[in-house]
């Protein structure tokens, strides 16, 4: 039926445009008349792909389902019509709020990982805060929400955010779980796209999901213009707190806050995830709930815990302690005093007793000079002699360029740099009595029981890595800086570009790794998986942070953790009484991290300044005596007015009931595979013979249009290959997993296949082509009661932004001619003659009683998903009213607060000033702004007039045949 600007098309219409299919995602009046089309393509040639057409220059016809031709279904066991109903069943998105698949992934299951999800979902559009603690596997719950959200059809773009650390172990962690497809865009990644498309170009319109680092969009303004010219479904924002504003820069936006900003606005859904979601104050806090719902928060300095609480989950080891004892078993500590040889002592005496002249003042409102160079010792005389060498060289200390007290300070401080230098040096001569413990303690692990046994290291200091890998290598016998070997110890740090770190990373967690020792700087503390053949932890030095000290040992005691992690310390003991009484703090620090996993959780709540620096010069003010070790890690957290929000916002264990739906729609197969044997079976040329059957599922060898679509996805989901090992067995994929982890640039062999997997969407592609265009199967039933036939429709309801928000599937039966109140799914079912192995009569021609039917069938079929409309009517539109007085009382309470600060800026007079004038009128404009965009939003969640019809299939009785 074609169509002319005066006659409907409802959102959710399928319709024929340029000899193509597609689906109607919105419809828009134009300035100059007629309508603007937004579609989505179906068919083979168009299938994802977007676009807008105008109904005054494009035919447009809708497919109306009272003409589908009707094709009589002659296969055996009416295999035709099962794989067509179950195809399209899963091709019909969920629209409730229960979890449908995310569970089923290749996961262990847990339900606190399940609960970001089953919250995100209740909202009005999915935009969420997973701000779990450190190593609670944060990366699961984006899988599960982006499973879900694919469900329902609204991820179709992805763009993930992250680390350039990190971007290879997300990406395998995606995919080998939940098959979520991302191409990762880091140096490599872009030199190849640079090579595949045209330089003009947007690689963010070729390729549909990508993962790429914060950086790379931060720093290259071509990629920035990149993201301003295009829309995602969903964006992910890995470690947020890197994008948040932070009140130590007096809330001004970094380049990472203003990308993110700009990311905010330019998706549906988006999802943040961080373990330290705030730096302390409310105000940094705001600004990660402000991207995720800029009209949650109207005073950023005064709000509650109700306006921003559906918007994120916090929760720690202790908090779901009940959840944790299969997949989290418990960590051992140990604590090693080393005593100091003369030498060490020697140096830390002289250290105590100098003073300086030049060099005396507090480094940047920091730690003294002094406690620098113990900070230094107490890490490796190397990182000491290091700091004095760079020391040396500062224009402060060249003495020929300097004149009166300034060259005799410099002249002073000078003197006493060398001299400790020199100690330094002697000391290290005389060894590093910290490093024979740890040489023994790294003898111990490597000969422990597993062959494949290995080490991570901490060290704040470039130097002391440097000094440990050269000393570890020759004492050991291991391999180092050899280009032509095998190393065995490596270091990390953030130095290396995102090739080396991934690569590193990569390394170390597969089984058959050369790699025995990993040396690591504070920039392998956050984010990446050190797990998976390690819990031996060291730190050979302490961060004087206990933020980072939990991300330290959250490298290895984390999710997926199947040994009892190993945590040891090595601590210096000093003989000089003045030193050792300096360093009591370094202990307690250590017994306070254990303190925060146990009782607390949240380590920046103890000393109450979360932020890593601060905490660094609250230790450093402990060392020099200015406060005592109990004041700087007190046993309780501090108690402070302006940190009293983080208990009444952060401090409720409630937890929310998970919901799982069955996903059952119309099932017609045991399991995803043989509905995968079947289908290949049917629709793939016999001459083939592309499957294959294996005891844990099947191998397929792809067709050319299959490898088609892979050329849009990530090169390593085919290294090379036309042969994929696919298995509905979630423990056959984890177990693939663990075998792929074995060897170094390995991806798991077996793949999950379900609904999400691209090999199944390509099946359902082909399935649904097969029958032909606008067509439904018709099928002979003799279980067929009570009526002549049955006319099986799927009604959609849909919104005016083409999402679904309710699917519904029923029959019209007719007797004699006369319509019967409609069947449900389940009723039709069993009618159908689909169900229990009943066999096909054979075949027939369509009785020309149906061509008749048809078009009543259609209109009964209005009439029902009408009444439903109207029976949900209340349902569907609560949620748009609650949204929209929120908006409105949003709109009032802003304006307030703009209005409240102008007058604050009145001059005794009563003059307002100009400037202040000027950025009132700029926060009124965006508050404008922004309560214009979210009205045009709600607008679309409208439900449309018009319901989409499909005729699925007809059942009759064979009754009928005999009598046309």
């Amino acid at each position: 039926m074609s169509t002319s600007p005066s006659q409907p098309i409802a959102a959710g219409a399928r319709v024929l445009v340029r000899d193509e299919e597609w689906v109607v995602q919105s419809v828009k009046p134009e300035a100059s008349g007629g309508r603007a089309i937004t579609v989505e393509g179906v068919s083979e040639l168009v299938r994802d792909k977007r676009a807008i057409f105008l109904d005054a220059l494009d035919e447009i016809t809708v497919l109306a389902p009272e003409e589908t031709a009707l094709v009589p279904d002659t296969s055996s066991g009416y295999l035709n019509s099962r794989l067509f109903l179950e195809s399209l069943s899963r091709r019909s998105p969920a629209t409730d709020t229960k979890i449908h698949l995310g569970h089923k992934a290749a996961i262990d299951p847990v339900d606190y990982q399940l609960r970001p999800t089953a919250r995100a979902l209740k909202l009005l559009r999915p935009r969420f805060l997973m701000a779990d603690g450190v190593g609670l596997g944060k990366t699961v719950e984006v899988g599960v929400l982006l499973s879900e959200l694919m469900r329902r059809g609204r991820a179709r773009r992805i763009l993930v955010v992250a680390m350039k650390s990190i971007l290879a172990q997300f990406q395998e962690e995606l995919w080998g779980r939940f098959t979520i497809p991302l191409v990762r865009l880091d140096s490599v990644g872009i030199q190849r796209v640079q090579t595949q498309i045209p330089s003009t170009m947007n690689p963010f319109h070729y390729y549909d999901r990508v993962i790429v680092s914060v950086d790379t969009l931060k720093n290259d303004v071509k990629y920035r213009q990149y993201l301003e010219d295009c829309r995602w479904d969903v964006i992910v924002i890995d470690e947020c707190q890197n994008v948040a504003l932070r009140t130590k820069q007096g809330n001004r936006g970094s380049q990472r806050a203003q990308l993110a900003q700009l990311l905010a606005r330019r998706t549906d859904s988006l999802i943040l995830t961080s373990a330290t979601p705030h730096d302390g104050s409310a105000e940094s806090f705001a600004s990660l709930v402000r991207l995720l719902e800029p009209t949650a928060i109207a005073d950023e300095n005064n709000f509650e815990k109700d306006e921003v609480a559906p918007y994120f989950q916090r929760k720690f080891k202790k908090d779901i302690a009940h959840e944790l004892e299969q997949v989290f078993p418990e960590r051992e500590m140990k604590t090693h005093p080393v005593a100091t040889n003369p030498q060490e002592d020697a140096f830390l005496e002289r250290l105590q007793e100098v003073s300086f002249k030049a060099i005396g003042k507090r480094r940047s409102g920091g730690m003294l000079f002094r406690t620098t160079l113990l900070k230094e010792f107490l890490s490796s005389s190397a990182a000491c002699m290091s700091v004095i060498d760079n020391r040396l060289k500062h224009k402060d200390m060249r003495i020929d360029e300097l004149e009166g007290d300034a060259r005799a300070n410099a002249e002073h401080d000078h003197a006493v740099l060398q001299e400790l230098r020199h100690l330094a040096e002697l000391a290290a001569k005389a060894g590093v009595t910290k490093y024979e413990k740890l040489l023994d303690r790294v003898r111990a692990i490597l000969k422990g029981e597993s062959q494949h046994d290995r080490v991570v290291i901490f060290s704040e200091r470039i130097a002391t890595l440097d000094f440990l890998a050269e000393s570890l290598s020759h004492d050991l016998d291991l391999a180092y800086g050899d280009p032509k070997k095998e190393n065995q110890i490596e270091i990390f740090n953030g130095s290396l570009n995102d090739q080396g770190q991934m690569g590193l990373v990569k390394s170390f967690g597969s089984e058959q790794s050369a790699i025995k020792i990993l040396l690591a700087s504070d920039a392998a503390a956050e984010g990446i998986n050190l797990h998976y053949y390690c819990h031996h932890l060291i730190h050979f030095d302490l961060p004087w942070s206990l933020i980072t000290l939990v991300q330290r040992n959250g490298r290895i005691d984390r999710f997926g953790q199947k040994h009892e992690p190993v945590i040891e310390y090595l601590m210096m003991q000093s003989g000089v009484e003045g030193v050792r009484a300096d360093l009591r703090v370094l202990d307690r620090l250590t017994e306070k991290e254990e303190q925060v996993q146990k009782n607390l959780g949240d380590a920046a709540w103890l000393m109450g300044l979360f932020d890593e620096e601060k905490e660094e010069e609250k230790i450093a003010q402990a060392v020099e005596g200015e406060v005592s070790p109990e004041e700087a890690l007190p046993d309780e957290p501090v108690e402070d007015e302006d940190h009293d929000w983080l208990v009444k916002f952060f401090d409720d264990h409630e937890e929310d009931a998970v919901e799982r739906g069955d996903d059952s729609g119309v099932r017609l197969f045991a399991s995803d595979l043989d509905y995968a044997r079947a289908a290949l079976a049917t629709v793939v040329r016999s001459d083939e013979k592309v499957v294959q059957e294996k005891p844990q599922g099947l191998e397929l060898r792809a067709p050319e249009d299959l490898l088609q679509r892979y050329q849009y996805l990530p090169q390593e989901l085919t290294r090379g290959r036309s042969t994929f090992r696919l298995t509905d067995s979630r423990d056959e994929v984890k177990k693939s997993i663990e075998i792929a982890r074995q060897q170094e640039g390995k991806w798991p062999e077996w793949e999950l296949f379900w609904p999400l997997h691209p090999v199944c969407e390509w099946l359902d592609d082909r399935v649904l082509s097969h029958l032909g265009r606008h067509a439904a199967w018709t099928i002979q039933s003799p279980k067929v009661e009570h009526a002549d036939a049955l006319f099986f429709f799927q009604g959609v309801l849909s919104n005016k932004a083409g999402q679904s928000v309710w699917v519904d599937w029923f029959s019209v039966p007719f007797r004699d001619d006369k319509a019967g109140d409609p069947l449900d799914r389940a009723e039709t079912l069993r009618q159908s003659g689909l169900v229990g192995g009943t066999g096909n009569p054979g075949s027939f021609e369509i009785p020309r009683v149906l061509n008749r039917l048809l078009p009543k069938a259609v209109d009964v079929a209005r009439d029902h998903m009408g009444i439903i409309r109207r029976n949900r009517a209340e349902e569907l539109s609560q949620p748009l009213r609650e949204g929209l007085r929120d908006l409105h009382e949003w709109k009032r309470k802003r304006s307030q607060v703009v209005q409240n600060d102008l007058s604050e800026g009145l001059s005794p007079k009563g003059a307002i000033d100009g400037r202040k004038r000027a950025q009132a009128d700029r926060m009124n404009q965006e508050i404008d702004r922004i309560f214009e965009e979210r009205m045009n939003w709600i607008e679309r969640l409208k439900t449309s007039d018009e319901p989409y019809l499909r005729l699925a299939a007809v059942f009759i009785h064979p009754s009928l045949v005999q009598g046309s």
